[in-house]
Formats: structure tokens, C-alpha cells, sequence
């Protein structure tokens, strides 16, 4: 395998708990299965897989994935890094995307841009994309390097800060977003007015195949009302993904 997507995902979220398996659209397809439907649309990614917490609380998960035949591995709560080392050290990819259950957006489009622009360094981001559309791109053995040198536990909960705040070890690249947009929108799940944003966007386009986000950011343009639910969302210090 040449590239491994590793999603993290629980069910155990501090302001919406649950929210993985929240459903959105008429279809009636939650976050979680609308997160894997669009990543897989990517052509340059070979397998999706769930990266999910041990522990009680997360076996609904690992069942209700299981259900719907999204691939899962469990690891580490509090130490995500290491949950998704053991995720890595299973599959044995070259290149790893990470991204988040909590991003219904995500733009696969984007992130075979940014796999394509790996070459020549260690670490790809994508500059100007919209809040909660973003993932990360890295080798692997970039990640199990680190995961040897890291000392903090914010670098053990977010993952990559060790890759991209050490450039005397690892390349970091930052590309621009495909698309040319006039306004910053926020389509992360993380609170109530996440999510009402999120089911008005999905009842209004969502027929059954992933919503390219071209579509996405023409229906909010017309629609303000709804592009400002969340306006008032604080977003909580995080790692790099949570500030797209």
C-alpha cells in the first residue's frame, strides 16, 4: 500500500459528543459515513481506515463501523500519535493522509493535490482552504521519527506539530487552496450550530454522491443566513487541521 488516509474519529467529544454518528441529508447517512464516502472518492488514496480509541465508550463505534464495512483500528485515547503509529505499523504505508471524523467537507480533490505535491519534502498543508475541508499529508517514516522524539503531550494529541515545527529535521510545504473563494467559512462539526449548518447544507444538495465543495461554497453564497449559524463559534486551540 502506497497511501494510507488514517481518520480519527470517537464518540467521546467534549462539546458534542457523538457527533460521528449524527446523520445529515435525507439519506440519513451520518458525519462519520459522509467522511469516508468523500475520501474515498480521492485517486491517489488506497485505503481509508478509522483510527478509534480503546476503552468501552468507543466499542459502539467499532460496531457501528464495522456494520457499515469502514475499516477500524483502535489504539491510545490520549495518545493519538501512538494510535495512529499502530494504525501505520499495520498497514505499512509510504504516505499517510491524516484527517478528522469531524469534517462532513473534507475536499478529496485538495488532498490528491496535496499527495502530488509530497515530492521533494516531508510534510504538505494547504493554505486558504475553509475551516473543516483540510487534511494533512506526511511519510510515514517521517511520523514513526518523530513519534520517537516527541516530548509533549500536545504533541502526542494532535499528532503532527512535531513534523512541522521542527524544520531543521523535516520540509514543510504549504500550498494554496484549488479553489478562489470571497468568503471564510467554518464546516468543522464541533458544536450545535456546526451541525445545523452542516443538515441545512446536506437536506438542500446531498443526492446520494458526495457534494463536490465547489457546490458546497455556490449554495452558501446564496444562502447567508446559513453560512453564518456558526459565526459565533469559538474554535478551540487545536492542531493544524482544526485551523483550516
Amino acid at each position: 500500500m502506497r497511501v494510507l488516509c488514517v481518520v480519527q474519529a470517537r464518540l467521546t467529544s467534549s462539546r458534542l459528543p457523538d457527533k460521528v454518528v449524527m446523520p445529515l441529508g435525507k439519506a440519513g447517512k451520518t458525519i462519520a459515513e459522509h467522511v469516508y464516502e468523500r475520501l474515498s472518492q480521492s485517486q491517489k488514496i488506497d485505503k481509508v481506515v478509522f483510527a478509534i480509541p480503546t476503552g468501552e465508550r468507543n466499542d459502539e463505534l467499532e460496531q457501528f463501523l464495522k456494520v457499515r464495512g469502514i475499516p477500524c483500528f483502535r489504539g491510545s485515547e490520549d495518545n493519538v500519535q501512538e494510535r495512529f503509529i499502530g494504525c501505520i505499523r499495520q498497514y505499512q504505508p509510504e504516505i499517510v493522509v491524516r484527517a478528522t471524523s469531524d469534517n462532513p467537507f473534507v475536499d478529496w480533490q485538495q488532498a490528491d493535490l496535496q499527495i502530488e505535491a509530497l515530492s521533494g519534502c516531508d510534510y504538505v498543508t494547504t493554505k486558504g482552504a475553509p475551516l473543516g475541508t483540510g487534511v494533512e499529508v506526511f511519510f510515514a517514516e517521517g511520523l514513526e521519527e518523530a513519534y520517537r522524539l516527541v516530548s509533549s503531550d500536545r504533541e502526542r494529541e494532535h499528532v503532527t506539530p512535531y513534523l512541522y515545527t521542527h524544520p531543521e529535521r523535516f520540509q514543510v510545504k504549504h500550498i494554496p487552496y484549488r479553489l478562489s473563494l470571497e468568503s471564510d467559512y467554518r464546516l468543522t462539526v464541533d458544536t450545535d450550530d456546526d451541525y445545523r449548518l452542516a443538515q441545512q447544507v446536506y437536506d438542500a444538495l446531498y443526492e446520494g454522491e458526495p457534494i463536490a465543495n465547489e457546490r458546497i461554497y455556490d449554495w452558501l453564497a446564496a444562502h447567508p443566513a446559513v453560512s453564518h449559524l456558526n459565526a459565533a463559534v469559538e474554535q478551540k486551540e487545536g492542531d493544524l487541521i482544526a485551523r483550516r
